[in-house]
């Protein structure tokens, strides 16, 4: 199955999990995004209110002056007075509409800036399985196009509504004033218009769910299209990974489609029915006025105000129209947020005695059957200890969990005596540095890269760790040096450069404990000796945990572990587990029979 196929398969999962959404369950997801700036909010409703009034002020103007007109002698100073009434109003409509949605605009990028914040704070101390649960695209969305969109709820419909309500029921109770049979026929169509749309909302929103599971599974296609290019090119499939996203695309137009079609209709209806007043006014005007009932003047007043009453109405359509959707993107925030922090057990005041590493019977599974199974052992500070083992029989995850990526269900880890999850996140990242098996370099300068744990390193420290790594002549021979800017997740280097460079970081964060996850995968044959010897210094005075593919580079480790299935199966040194002709025997023999030993690494070492 293609990449794309997967991403059908998630998608449809997914879509089938989301329950459709509703306004008024849209606007009770959205509120807490409000609360934080609520006073601002409320100065805007408030100036919004003002510019309201303001905005009906040459509606009374025109009334006045037709009047006026109407009269066998017209005053004309009073018709130059209500002139100057109507661009004052005009003005100050024009001052405090802008201070409310200035103020409105502060308020929502305030609130997006906090919501960004707390979700890259919340992310960095959950378990790293709740993040990597979700594709990195999916993050992207809701931290970017999620967040933006809650800008047009904060930013708009604080401002937007308190002007539309003001004006709705100033002008309603200002017809019903004037005369209240003429009212009832501007306002008669308003309810059918709110049937409609809300018919339209209810009927479209069923499809929200499925919108929202498309419209991902198209990015994500399109993005891993992109990103796998030069795979798709290799292999020639081009046209299979084309008509897999192409299929994607589809599925999505579709979804449109089909919600598209179900708002219309009623969608339509609202726009008609609030422009169609006319078709009331007039004949009903028209009889009173034939009728003796209602003056010329109120007749026109009617004709002039009454036909453009209801517009604020329609100016609501578009936010009401895309709450389901905003509020979609405010339930994902709020899901986010609300997963569970790695616990903090009750603090103390111990500190870790040592960087000794130990496991007490852990046991840990993600989902399902268990991973690690009673796994226990102890790593001294000033020496190496390597985990070997088959293809999934757990090394990563016991590296992962020295880095606290995620909590044991079953038994502890210490260092120092002190359990880590009585650590917090800063005071654990102090202790241990972590080079993964998958090495990931931001899209700055190599120098930046290097200083990710130390940022007050200097130009000499950069240089030393680079020394150490084996990767500072490869530095100095490009461009800019230590400037040089590495692309995005560090395109410009090679595999084995950006791992030289991930280990020439942990060098320089200088932390007690150091955990290396396939380090040296990517090194090649010409640097293998040189970074053994790097890791033989790294080695004084700190603990490193290492797990290698290429056995020669744990040779002379102090103590090997060998995992398989889960449990810890032999431990000893490399020549005591050769010995016992065992698993980790059979494992360097196959290591040996591929010729993959560096020069001047002895079989027997």
């Amino acid at each position: 199955m293609t990449t794309t196929g997967h991403i059908e398969d998630r998608q449809t999962a997914a879509g089938a999990e989301v329950a459709p959404e509703g306004v008024g369950s849209g606007i009770r997801a959205l509120l807490p995004f409000a609360r934080p700036a609520r006073r601002r909010l409320l100065l805007s409703a408030a100036l919004a209110t003002l510019a309201a009034l303001a905005g009906i002020v040459p509606y009374w103007v025109i009334y006045s002056a037709v009047v006026e007109l109407m009269a066998a002698n017209p005053d004309t100073t009073y018709l130059w007075l209500l002139t100057g009434t109507a661009l004052g109003a005009v003005l100050v409509r024009f001052l405090t509409a802008g201070l409310a949605n200035w103020i409105a605009h502060l308020a929502a990028f305030e609130i997006q800036y906090g919501i960004r914040i707390a979700l890259a704070e919340h992310l960095a101390h959950i378990p790293l399985g709740h993040a990597t649960a979700r594709r990195s695209g999916e993050l992207k969305k809701i931290m970017a196009d999620d967040v933006e969109r809650l800008e047009l709820f904060l930013a708009h419909a604080v401002p937007d509504l308190a002007a539309a309500l003001v004006t709705f029921f100033s002008l309603l109770g200002w017809m019903l004033w004037v005369d209240w049979r003429m009212a009832l026929a501007v306002y008669a169509l308003v309810l059918p218009a709110f049937a409609a749309i809300s018919f339209a909302l209810n009927g479209s929103s069923s499809h929200m769910a499925e919108y929202k599971a498309t419209q991902g599974g198209m990015n994500a296609a399109i993005v891993e299209l992109v990103r796998g290019m030069a795979v798709v090119k290799t292999f020639n499939r081009d046209e299979e990974e084309l008509r897999g996203t192409e299929s994607m695309i589809r599925r999505y137009v579709a979804v449109v489609r089909r919600y598209s079609l179900d708002f219309l209709p009623f969608g339509t209806a609202f726009y008609v029915l609030l422009g169609a007043n006319l078709l009331l006014v007039l004949p009903i005007g028209g009889w009173l006025w034939t009728a003796g009932s209602l003056t010329a003047s109120n007749f026109m007043f009617f004709l002039i105000v009454g036909l453009g009453a209801l517009a604020p109405i329609s100016s609501l359509l578009f936010l009401f129209a895309n709450l389901a959707q905003i509020a979609s993107g405010g339930r994902l925030v709020t899901e986010i947020l609300e997963e569970s922090r790695l616990a903090v057990a009750d603090r103390s005041d111990a500190v870790p005695a040592d960087a000794t590493v130990r496991f007490q019977d852990v046991s840990f599974r993600y989902e399902g059957d268990w991973v690690l199974r009673n796994v226990a052992f102890a790593a001294p500070p000033g020496t190496l200890t390597a985990l070997v083992g088959p293809s999934g029989a757990g090394k990563s995850t016991i590296a992962a969990l020295i880095g606290r990526f995620w909590d044991p269900q079953e038994g502890r880890i210490e260092i120092g005596g002190v359990p880590i999850t009585a650590l917090a996140s800063d005071e654990l990242s102090a202790q241990v540095s972590m080079v993964l098996q998958e090495t990931f370099l931001f899209d700055e300068s190599i120098a930046d890269n290097l200083r990710v744990g130390r940022r007050d390193a200097s130009r000499e420290a950069l240089e030393r760790a680079a020394r150490m790594a084996c990767i500072h002549d490869t530095i100095c021979a490009l461009p800019q040096g230590y400037d040089t800017l590495v692309g995005e997740q560090g395109v410009r280097l090679s595999g084995g450069e950006r791992q030289r460079l991930a280990i020439a970081r942990a060098i320089l964060a200088d932390a007690p404990i150091v955990v290396l996850d396939e380090a040296t995968a990517f090194v090649d044959p010409d640097n293998e000796l040189a970074l053994q010897q790097a890791i033989s210094e790294l080695v004084s005075g700190r603990t490193v945990i290492m797990i290698a593919h290429r056995l020669s580079t744990i040779a002379g480790a102090d103590s090997i572990l060998v995992v398989d299935e889960g449990r810890i199966v032999e431990r000893g040194t490399h020549a005591s587990l050769l010995e016992e002709a065992g698993l980790y025997a059979a494992l360097w023999a196959d290591f040996e029979a591929s010729g993959a030993l560096a020069p001047g690494v002895r079989s027997d070492a």
